[in-house]
Order: C-alpha cells, then structure tokens, then sequence
C-alpha cells in the first residue's frame, strides 16, 4: 500500500457504482452506514564585524560590488512569485515574556507585502506553538513549490547547543537536554521544508538573539543565540547579531535590527545584498557596535531586486487578496475566511510496482468559504470548499462541504468531489472513493467519517455523513479537531491511492466560519 497512507482498505469493502441520486438516497436512508472501513559549499560571511578602518572598508566594499555584480547578471521576471512566512514568538507559556518580536513580525510582514510577497497563512504568525509551528511550516512548504523566491523571518528566542540551533515555540519547557528536538524546533529541520527546486531563491532571516530563557533549568551546554552553520544551497541568511550577544531595542518598541530592515526594504529597486548591508550597517551605527548583524550565503542563481510587483499593488497585509491561479480577489463584503485564500500543503500516495513504498508527490490545497444556493430547497448555504492540485500528477479537484437542510435525506451533511483529470493521467481515472478519514498529522493513522460514499457520475462522488446522533457528534469532533483528510483512491488500472490534505491555517479560518454559520461548535478550538 502507499507509505503514508496509516490503514489497509480494500476497494472490495465498499462497492461503488455509477448511481443515481435517487439511489444514493435510497442507500444512505437503508446503511446508515459507517465507512468501512545537499552538495554543500562552504559558507562565507559577506557582512562581519565592520571596523572603520579605510583598507578594511574598501576590501569590503569591494567584495559588495563583486556579489552585486553576480546577483544582478540575471533577473527574475517582473511577475516572479515571491511567498514569505513570517513569525513573532512574544507571549510564552514557560519563559519570560517578550516585547518586540509580534510587533516586528508584522512590521516585516508588511513590507514584504508591499514588495509583492504573499504572506502564508494569510498574515503574520504570531505567537505559534509547537503545534502551529509545524502547521505553519506545512503551509508554506505547500506554497513554495513553485516560487521563485521564499522567505522566512522568524522573531523570538533561539537557542544552541553544541553547534545544533533552535527556534522556540510558546508552549516549550524542556528539562533537558532531551527533550530539545521535542519542545524547540531545529533550525536545519525548518531549512529542509526549503527544498526541493534548483531555481527558487531562499532567504532565512533570524531575529533571534535573545537571553536564555531556560538557564534557570541547567541544561548543559544550552546557550542564547544562534551559532554559525552550514547554509544550504542557493541560500543566504541573515542573523541579527553575533552569536553570543543579545540584540538591542529599539526607541518606537521595535527592535533596532527589524526597524532598519524594514526602512531598508522601504527603498525600491535595491539588490538583495544591498538590503542586508544597508540593514546591517544601520544596525551598527544605532547601536554604537554593540549589536553587529551578518550574512551568510551560498551560491544563488540569478539576483533579485525586491522592488513591488507591478501586478501586485502595495496593500496592507490584513486586506491583500491571496492571488492564486484559479481564484479571484475577495470582493468588499466578502467573508474573512475568504480573503486568507492560503495555500496548504496536500500529498498524493499512490502505488508503485517499482517501489513496494509506493510514491510521494506533493501538491497544494487553498480553503476558502463560499454561498451556494442549495439545489433542493433553492436556500442559500455557506460551504467549505477545497481546490486541491496535484500538478506532477495532473490531478486537480474539488471538494464542497456544507450541511444538509433537506429532511428527507438522512445526512448531517454532503461533501461533493470532483475530480478533472489530465487526458494522460497515469490511473485513467478514479473508479472509486471508499470515504473520507480524518488524522491529526500526515503520518498518522486516519480515523473515518461515519457515512457512505456512492459515485454520481464519473469523476464526480458524494459523501454523505450519517445523521445517527452518536455519529453525528463524532464527526463533527473529527472534522473540528483533526487538522489532516485521508482521501483514499481506486483508480480504473485497479491501483490505489490516499490523498492527504491538510488544513493549514487559512483551512482553520474556513471551518471555523463554517461551523459557526451552522451553529455547530468547532471542536478543540
């Protein structure tokens, strides 16, 4: 079966023919049935510790010019896709509480939203947990896979030990030295959702150079800061201090390094590297030397001038439309749910004779809310709605939820999927959709949905949830609480696969609204 997938089915489990809606009907109100169930290069400090020394300074310089020189031999275009995923740690469970990390982390989504950046998760992260840090980063990683330039900012504590960095959730308490890669975050692990394509351009900038907020606990060797390390490729990051030191606040409740990068992105037409030395000499001279950024890259192809999109005008993040292919600008009036038009992360499993692991392909998932007029009482109806695309796969899809106000169907409520599959998709279709499961994460065992699945025509289905009270509160548990779908997959050449989407986000914001609209509590919110 596809590795991933969490529990053996069987396409023999539930017979799925071409019915009609009437006997769909018929079957639901009969079953009230339960589904059956890197080469790396070596990195090199551009901007170090500056002294004032005139031989010192033109070295410098001169090296500046060299690395502008490369970066601007080739350009991305003027319509490039720019996506960011900025977060701001400031209010934790287990350490003292921080100042400036939220506000610079919407400062710095701001601009990069005037520069044409789409912001994951629709504005700036703030004050993430352990379990929204990895959702975010999902989101991301589902965004990215076809930009050409990604971003992350990260504001809050970092923490090394032994060389190994950590960003720190809100809700971490580590004890010892254990529990690091449990409670903190590696910041090489966070690097690698950055994989994956030889053109994109990756920048990581690091605010993080605060005081231990664990010393207290005595975990040897545990220190504040971030240390030097090895950059992947086609990457280039900036620290906000040297390791060791902590950096210093500024005068308007901003820290001194987030205020100069945000002055500094506020000048158009400037080259990347520009940027950072702009950013990191201000720092410089504001903090009289005591705080002193610097930069460390690998080898980027092509440069980057971060002037705005002229596709894309300056708005501010928390009313910029999300302009994803296949979508259309929120309208005034629209609800917020729509407007955080987000992309997440979905991934296809599908059976491979070559590989007894089966395969891996990754896509993406945007959640939104819509009002449909529903087609038997003519009633308009709020509905969740999915578009999934698997694009190495060419299988796009899309998946309405909303609840059932007919009283005569034996559903609390329908979710239609329709799939539109290239001319050469390699199953040849989808024979059948067994049910909807739902997970907590992507490698966990699925739970399913109690309710039945029936095909309506082809490349269409319809699952309806049983409306048996017990099931109905389970369900509605199940869809509230569990953050990933299982989708599993019988394709017309008899081969399987599981379809596992996650909400991400912009996907929360969907059901939450949803849920409320139907006057049905979202569960664990």
């Amino acid at each position: 079966m596809p590795a991933g997938c969490g529990r053996r089915w069987s396409s023999e489990q539930t017979p799925i023919n071409l019915i009609s809606c009437r006997q769909f009907l018929f079957l639901l109100c009969s079953t009230c049935g339960k589904i059956r169930t890197n080469t790396q290069t070596e990195w090199q400090e551009i901007v170090g510790m500056r002294r004032v020394i005139g031989q010192v300074e033109q070295l410098l310089s001169a090296s500046i010019l060299v690395v502008v020189a490369i970066l601007t031999m080739t350009g991305p275009a003027a319509a490039d896709k720019r996506v960011a995923l900025v977060i701001g740690n400031s209010i934790h469970e287990r350490a003292p509480l921080l100042d400036e990390p939220a506000a610079d982390a919407r400062l710095l989504a701001d601009r990069l939203a005037q520069l044409g950046f789409t912001v994951s998760g629709g504005a700036a992260q703030i004050d993430v947990d352990k379990k929204g840090f990895d959702r975010a980063l999902a989101e991301f990683r589902g965004r990215i896979a076809d930009a050409d330039v990604a971003l992350i900012y990260y504001a809050g504590y970092g923490l090394n030990l032994n060389g190994a960095n950590y960003l720190v959730p809100i809700d971490a308490a580590p004890t010892k030295a254990a529990d690091l890669d449990t409670e903190l975050r590696d910041l090489n692990a966070v690097l690698r959702e950055m994989d994956g394509s030889s053109r994109r351009q990756n920048v990581v900038i690091l605010d993080a150079f605060r005081s231990n907020p664990f010393e207290a606990r005595g975990i040897a060797g545990l220190a504040a800061g971030l240390a030097p390390m090895r950059v992947p490729a086609r990457t280039m990051m900036s620290f906000a201090a040297q390791p060791g030191t902590v950096g210093q606040r500024g005068p308007d409740g901003h820290g001194v390094f987030a205020a100069a990068l945000a002055e500094a992105l506020q000048q158009t037409d400037k080259h990347l590297i520009e940027i950072f030395n702009q950013t990191d000499l201000a720092v410089e001279r504001l903090t009289k030397g005591t705080q002193q950024p610097f930069v460390m890259f690998t080898l980027i192809d092509g440069g980057t001038q971060w002037s705005p999109i002229a596709s894309k005008p300056a708005t501010p993040v928390a009313s910029q439309p999300n302009l994803l292919a296949g979508t259309t600008p929120a309208q005034p009036g629209e609800s917020a749910a729509q407007d955080a038009r987000t992309a997440g992360l979905a991934v296809l499993y599908d059976e491979d004779p070559t590989d007894p692991k089966g395969r891996r392909y990754p896509g993406s998932v945007t959640w939104r809310t819509e009002t449909i007029k529903d087609a038997q009482t003519g009633a308009s109806t709020l509905v969740i709605r999915a578009d999934i695309d698997v694009p190495e796969r060419k299988m796009k899809l899309t998946i309405q939820l909303r609840q059932n106000r007919d009283p005569s169907m034996p559903a609390s409520h329908i979710a239609d999927v329709t799939f539109r599959l290239g001319p050469d998709f390699p199953g040849g279709g989808v024979s059948s959709l067994p049910g909807i499961l739902m997970k907590s994460d992507e490698k966990s065992r699925g739970t399913p949905l109690a309710g039945l699945a029936v095909k309506v025509t082809e490349g269409s289905f319809l699952v309806g949830l049983s409306n048996v009270v017990a099931d109905r509160e389970r369900n509605e548990q199940l869809l509230g609480g569990r953050e990933w779908f299982d989708i599993p997959l019988v394709y017309m050449n008899q081969r399987r696969g599981i379809l596992a989407i996650a909400k991400g986000p912009s996907g929360d914001k969907a059901f939450a609204e949803a849920f409320a609209a139907w006057d049905r509590p979202v569960a664990g919110k």
